[in-house]
């Protein structure tokens, strides 16, 4: 489907996306250094209400687990409510803008001229653009990949522990690839969803291209950062260390995790490669969906802030499980009523973080509670953000006109 070129894009939403990417690691930083409590290597402690260890007498720390704090509301620190406003407004603006923009109906003959419908007349040719524009983000994107990795390395490297040996140097590198890691994981979700996807000013083609080529960097990322912690930890503490679980040993979670969803990264990027073998090629959608579900649970298993960071995916997939099933009723979903149902699906997504979040709350403040409970409620909140996303676009996506078929004309 072409579109027409006064329709405003989505795509703007997504660049304000990678300009925070870009600045959130910087901030977060320098607001670090001048005593703010964000929390140290990534923001996991400002994210996810983990205090500073130094204040902390034990595992349990002062008022929690892992040095547990209250949230501001809802569960959620002053630090996680500002990063998700900045991280989820682009596109719950954008698609709200969207929404009233194409709300207004286009008259029939352009209906047809754009879409290509009329009889005879030939599909609307995409612009010749799109190729350049794909690799104009290919290469903006080189450049924020540089920053997302370079800047955590150049920092850790200033600190003599990490200059002291060459495992230690390994130990920077990997720690430093999991920042790059991470926003490919967060992002290229997102051009192939079909609530999205249309709307980002690529062909359907460039925007395939562009997940199938930041699939293959998060990959080498995901190599680079698995590889350097396995090796340290491995060196450090032993292989089997990582499945002591047992009592204050609960936090070696974290590393089993970390390993599990790099095999799970390794079984995702094996089926993309084998995509037109004959053993996978009749299921490979089926069969990439499931591990890719699988890979980013079992990643925000790993790094709890995943759960925060992935909410904009969560609400597109869940409009798209929207579409769906307003397919199946054979509901006709104008880009109007689709965007809408996005933008509602964001506010959704992020009503199911806060309930969870806020159970999260109570249960780790009480007493007694084990070390591996932490680990339940990030993937939690990841399938709760789906779910709710899910329940409230379904109504705004459903309601719209059924389709007729138009009978044949002699």
């Amino acid at each position: 489907m072409a579109t027409n070129g006064s329709m405003p894009s989505l795509a703007s939403s997504v660049k304000y996306m990678l300009l925070a990417s870009a600045l959130y690691e910087p901030l977060r930083n320098a607001l670090h250094n001048l005593g703010t409590n964000v929390g140290g290597v990534g923001g996991v402690g400002g994210l996810c209400n983990m205090g500073n260890p130094d204040d902390c007498e034990s595992l349990a720390g002062r008022t929690g687990n892992y040095c547990f704090q209250a949230g501001l509301w809802s569960g959620l620190t002053g630090f996680a409510l500002v990063v998700l406003l900045v991280w989820t407004s682009p596109i719950f603006l954008g698609a709200l803008q969207k929404s009233v923009s194409t709300a207004k109906p286009v008259a029939s003959e352009d209906r047809g001229r754009d879409s290509g419908d009329e009889p005879g007349a030939e599909p609307s040719p995409e612009p010749e653009t799109a190729s350049i524009e794909l690799d104009g983000v290919l290469m903006i994107w080189s450049g924020l990949s540089c920053l997302w990795f370079g800047m955590p390395l150049a920092y850790m490297l200033a600190d003599p522990f990490y200059r002291s040996s060459a495992l230690h140097f390994v130990l920077a590198v990997a720690l430093a690839a999991a920042f790059p890691l991470s926003w490919h994981l967060s992002l290229l979700a997102l051009p192939p969803c079909k609530p999205l996807g249309p709307w980002l000013g690529l062909k359907r083609q460039d925007l395939l291209n562009l997940h199938k080529a930041l699939g293959w960097r998060a990959a080498g990322w995901g190599a680079i950062h698995a590889l350097g912690e396995l090796i340290y930890v491995v060196s450090q503490q032993g292989f089997l260390s990582m499945f002591q679980l047992a009592g204050e040993k609960g936090e070696n979670l974290l590393y089993l995790m970390g390993l599990v969803t790099a095999l799970l990264l390794l079984v995702h990027t094996l089926v993309a490669y084998l995509r037109r073998q004959a053993f996978i090629r009749r299921t490979f959608k089926a069969t990439h969906r499931t591990t890719a579900s699988f890979l980013l649970l079992s990643a925000t298993v790993h790094w709890w802030p995943f759960a925060l960071f992935l909410l904009p995916a969560a609400a597109a997939y869940g409009t798209s499980a929207g579409l769906g099933v307003a397919s199946q009723f054979g509901r006709q979903v104008s880009e109007a009523r689709n965007s809408l149902a996005l933008a509602a699906a964001v506010l959704g997504a992020f009503a199911g973080l806060c309930v969870v979040w806020k159970v999260r709350e109570s249960v780790m403040l009480a007493e007694g509670v084990g070390l591996l409970i932490p680990f339940v409620f990030p993937p939690l909140a990841l399938l709760a953000e789906f779910a709710v996303a899910t329940a409230v676009c379904l109504p705004i996506l459903v309601t719209g006109p059924v389709l007729h078929s138009e009978p044949l004309l002699g």
